[in-house]
């Protein structure tokens, strides 16, 4: 929130992404050109949307998640017998 200062801003729309519908960059000075400005603000956008959007990598099959998850309840299972027979 921006009280009682008057600020620059630079809004960038990216070119058919859906992530983001538009970046706010709030501009401190104008010291610089503002087509620098303005093709600073691009670079962030398309190098935050160059990381974000990398394919999503399956780490795992189903089987291999059906085989932990059928070893983990034999495992639970054997636990709980021995502490049953111990006691």
């Amino acid at each position: 929130m921006v009280k009682g200062v008057s600020r620059r801003v630079v809004v960038v729309q990216p070119e058919g992404n859906g992530l983001f519908e538009q970046a706010i960059f709030l501009v401190r000075d104008q010291t610089a050109a503002r087509s620098d400005i303005v093709r600073e603000a691009c670079r962030i956008a398309d190098r935050y949307l160059a990381v974000r959007t990398v394919p999503y990598r399956r780490r795992f099959t189903a089987r291999q998640l059906a085989a932990a998850f059928a070893a983990g309840a034999l495992l639970s299972a054997g636990v709980w017998a021995a502490v049953w027979l111990l006691c």
